[in-house]
């Protein structure tokens, strides 16, 4: 039986496992000039606790489109030891259309899994993709069939538990190969570089799910305090987190519970 006491003090030791590898993260792109942001809710915990809100349970990090592509050919030789990437370059079966770092040395009991491969201590890194116009019929028809694609990437591969109907969908899925669904993913959805706002794909959902946002909202980036050192946000931070949806940080300041963590099985 879990106590209050006992869930967030074994919570607390996943953190610093996540710290350790975000400094691993941060170290590459500082070293090859990659511009990262915190994000999400570890960009609100920032801004809000200068670290990690009562109830947060992972790290949350993005990057421009071109410098994640630099950190995705790059960071497999640099990572620490017990570091690795994880992502459908390195993974067959991966099923988010973003990135994650893991420590292989600590395993993270997440919800709704009917296996824990892979179930490692991780990041989020989320590329930030390039869209010419903030709305109209060319944007909702992107964010259409991104969330097409996305899904059938998802369904193919992930191991949460799924619906009879779901579980016959993913079967006829394996006869596509991921690396194809991610081909046709990037070859849609990836190539906007000199576009006026990012989008975060792999981030949208619920009250995000027709986020765009102006390039200038995020650069140049600046520094924001983040439990025991200083990291990059974006620099009108305020304004980004204002898209999150109405009300976003006094919901976040209320939360009760874990997003990711199955308390039961720390």
């Amino acid at each position: 039986m879990y106590t209050s006491t006992s869930v967030h003090s074994k919570v607390s030791q996943l953190r610093q496992q996540q710290l350790s590898i975000l400094k691993n993260v941060v170290a590459i792109c500082q070293k090859h000039n990659l511009i990262y942001f915190l994000d999400g809710g570890t960009l609100a915990g920032a801004l809000m606790h200068n670290g990690f809100g009562i109830y947060d349970d992972d790290i949350d990090i993005s990057m421009p489109r071109e410098d994640f592509e630099k950190f995705i050919s790059i960071c497999q030789d640099e990572l620490s030891q017990d570091n690795y990437l994880d992502y459908y370059t390195t993974n067959s079966n991966y099923y988010l259309t973003f990135a994650k770092v893991k420590n292989r040395t600590v395993n993270y009991p997440e919800k709704d899994r009917e296996t824990q491969d892979y179930s490692h201590v991780f990041i989020d890194i989320f590329p930030l993709d390039g869209m010419k116009k903030k709305e109209g019929m060319r944007t909702i028809t992107t964010m259409f069939l991104n969330d097409v694609i996305k899904n059938m990437i998802f369904m193919r591969n992930s191991t949460k538990k799924k619906r009879k109907i779901k579980e016959l969908y993913s079967f006829f899925l394996q006869f596509i190969k991921t690396k194809h669904l991610f081909r046709i993913y990037y070859f849609l959805f990836t190539r906007e570089n000199d576009a006026k706002y990012y989008i975060n794909h792999g981030g949208r959902r619920k009250e995000t799910k027709n986020q765009v946002i102006q390039k200038e909202l995020y650069v140049p980036a600046k520094e924001h305090y983040f439990v025991d050192n200083y990291y990059s946000i974006p620099r009108q931070s305020e304004d980004i987190i204002n898209t999150f949806g109405f009300g976003y940080m006094e919901r976040y300041r209320d939360k009760k519970t874990f997003s990711h963590i199955e308390i039961e099985r720390l």
